[in-house]
Formats: C-alpha cells, structure tokens, sequence
C-alpha cells in the first residue's frame, strides 16, 4: 500500500508535542494523544528512537501481548524519504526534510563536485574519508530543539542526547552522551531520570536497522533482536518513576527482492548527467536536458511498476517533503526526477572506481506503508509525587490552583 507523510500526524508532530509541554516555539501540529499524556506534568521526559523499528517490524516479530505491540497508542508517518538522514534530523530540528535538506544518506555537493555519504562523511562511490570539518555540517548547519528547550520559559530543564559512537549532533544546549550498546543506553536512561533535576531525554539506537539490513525484516536474527528490545525497555519502563516514556522509529523497513543497477540499462544510463544519489528507494535523477522525455519514458517502461518517478517540481508543489521554506540545497540535491520506490526493488549504480557494497536484504526510504509507517509507543510512569515541573506546568496551563 502507497503511503504519504502525513505532516499532521507524524514524527514532527511528537517534537511539537514535546517543544509545547516546555513552552518553547512549535512549527508544526501537536498529537493530541501525546498532549493528554504530558498534560499530567512530569520530571522527566524520554524519547527513544529505535532505527528501522517501523509498526509491521513490531507486528511480525512480537505478539499481541508484548510490551512494545500493546503499548502503541497511534501509528503516525515518518517524514520523505524515509530514512534515517531525514527523519533524525528532522527530530532534531523540529522541521521538515525540506526544510533542513538532510534528504538522504548520498548527497551530491557541487561544492566539491561528489556524492558524499552525509552520515559517515566519506565519499559515496571510493569509502574515502573527506576532510574535516564534516561535509554536512559545514554545508547545511541547523540548530536543534534543544537550544530553546534548555531556556525554557516554564521551568529549568536540562536536555540530554543519548548516541552511539559516530553519531554527532550540534551542542547547543545539551549534554551528549555516549553508548556502547543497547542495554548501555537504557543505564544512561535510568541515571539521567535519578537525578534531581528536570530532563528532557533524546535516545537514538541504531538498530534493528542493521539487522534487518544484513537479515531481513522476519529473520531469525531480527526476531531476536526485537525480543531484546521489547523484554529491555520493558524492564526500562518498570524502574522509571515521574517519567513519560515515548518510543517510535525514524522509518520502518521493507524485505528487498531485485537489486537494479541503472548502469546495466544502458537505455536509462545514456540519458544521465552523473550517477543517482539521496538513497536506493528515493533516488535523484539528474539528467541531459535533451532527454527529459527519454529518460522518463525508458524508465517507467523499466522500473515503473516499482517506482512512482516525479519531477523535482512534482515532490515540491506535493509538499511530500514537508512544508516550509525550501532549504537552498534540497533544490540542489533533487536533481531533475525522483524515483520513490513503491514495490521491493532498489536501485545501485557501480562506478569505476566504487568499492564492493554488500547486498541489502531488507531496505527503507520508500513510500510503502511499512517504510512509512512507525509506532506512537507512550508508556506512563507513576508520578510519585508533585513534582516542580508538573506544578508550573499546571499552574501555567489552568492558573493558580
């Protein structure tokens, strides 16, 4: 099934939620679901974010009864593309894709003439490193959410981001920590919300992603996986007292059947400029413009059944991107078309000089309802007592009373 972000009732709509419960601006809608639950007032609030860790991942790999699958509130949309570039730098920042321009993993920077991996700062095709400082924080900066909410006008709050090694965030009022494993984050998580103070708790763990990547999305591995998940943040949820516990995805994950190299189809290859780039199930097409009506021809005979191919135009006038004011680089990095993968096929492109890649077997970025769709998992926690943040909050929100 073919699902658009809903940018009414998606991952920004929870950092709305989150930003109004501190008072600070919002650019988006709030989830009322999520607005009811933070209402209450608590000490600490905790978003933890499990990549790839879409709603059909949950439902094929846990049971009804399974603390992750009966604690979802609501299924909400990620933003587009569907993958983690976007949507954690969407989460970050408040704003859409098109906004910020973090469209995908692969980005083509004419300021240095390459594709480069934004994530990993290397080049997409060789692997080799770029020099410091990273190509797209240097390109494209952004501020987070966190500078505002550390300045709360409501009340003294202190923002936390929970990361594993190699991923970095701006430090603009927060306090980065690191973690070496799974169970690792969910210590720091306990530690933080020990603490006397009010905290805002941001938590990204690379998997099941990864997993899913090298196995699939219902193999023996990722069952597994999932089971640890589900019985950790479980136990997490059981020892957190004055603490609203928030769980969701950037994207969900799809099984990958056809690895399609354009290069091998010369009739698609001839009419472009440079190789594809952004991702495999949201691939940039720039093309010579003599052959516009080619291209679009020879691709939809070859790969329309597979992919809904636009016109940059096309993905800007839909807002499928977000709303907002266009970032000066997502006009750069959209090319002429983009192809948005609507069955279970991914595109590859092999240079002369590109490095061997091994073959996905499950994938993301594309406009299916299991990569589109994530989990609202809200998890209570007993408040055991009038805490100094659920006093102003009420007393900001309904007077003295």
């Amino acid at each position: 099934m073919l699902v658009y972000p809903n940018y009414d009732k998606c991952l920004l709509n929870v950092i709305s939620s989150i930003r109004r419960y501190y008072s600070t601006p919002i650019e988006y809608k709030t989830l009322p679901v999520l607005d009811k639950e933070l209402d209450r007032g608590y000490k600490n609030i905790v978003l933890i974010v499990m990549d790839g860790m879409g709603a059909s991942v949950i439902e094929k790999n846990l049971g009804r009864g399974d603390f992750l699958r009966k604690n979802i509130s609501q299924k909400i949309t990620t933003v587009y593309p569907s993958t983690t570039a976007a949507a954690m730098t969407s989460i970050y920042t408040g704003v859409s894709p098109n906004e910020h321009g973090w469209l995908g993993w692969s980005l083509f920077f004419k300021e240095f003439c390459r594709c480069i991996d934004v994530l990993t700062n290397n080049d997409s095709f060789t692997k080799q490193p770029m020099t410091q400082p990273n190509i797209g924080s240097f390109v494209m900066p952004y501020e987070t959410i966190f500078k505002d909410i550390a300045v709360s006008r409501k009340i003294a709050v202190q923002p936390f981001a929970i990361q594993p090694a190699g991923v970095n965030i701006p430090e603009m009022g927060v306090i980065r920590k690191r973690a070496d494993s799974f169970g690792g984050m969910c210590s720091l998580i306990k530690k933080i919300c020990a603490t006397e103070q009010n905290t805002l708790t941001l938590a990204y763990w690379t998997n099941p992603d990864e997993i899913m990547h090298k196995t699939g999305c219902t193999s023996a591995e990722t069952k597994a996986a999932m089971l640890e998940f589900n019985e950790g943040l479980q136990q997490l949820a059981e020892s957190l007292t004055d603490t609203l516990l928030i769980i969701t995805a950037d994207h969900g994950m799809i099984d990958i059947e056809e690895e399609v190299f354009i290069n091998a189809i010369p009739e698609i290859d001839s009419c472009l400029s440079m190789p594809p780039s952004i991702e495999g199930r949201a691939a940039a097409f720039f093309v010579k413009s003599e052959l516009m009506d080619e291209f679009r021809w020879q691709f939809n005979k070859a790969l329309g059944k597979d992919f809904k191919l636009m016109t940059s135009g096309e993905l800007l006038d839909k807002q499928i991107l977000g709303g907002g004011r266009t970032h000066r680089k997502t006009y750069d990095f959209l090319g002429d078309f983009v192809a948005c993968a609507i069955g279970k096929k991914v595109i590859r492109y092999r240079t002369l000089n590109s490095k061997p890649k091994s073959k996905h077997l499950a994938s993301h970025a594309g406009l299916t309802d299991d990569e589109m769709t994530v989990p609202l998992i809200i998890v209570p926690t007993e408040i055991t007592e009038t805490t100094a943040a659920q006093e102003s909050y009420l007393e900001m929100m309904y007077g003295n009373i």
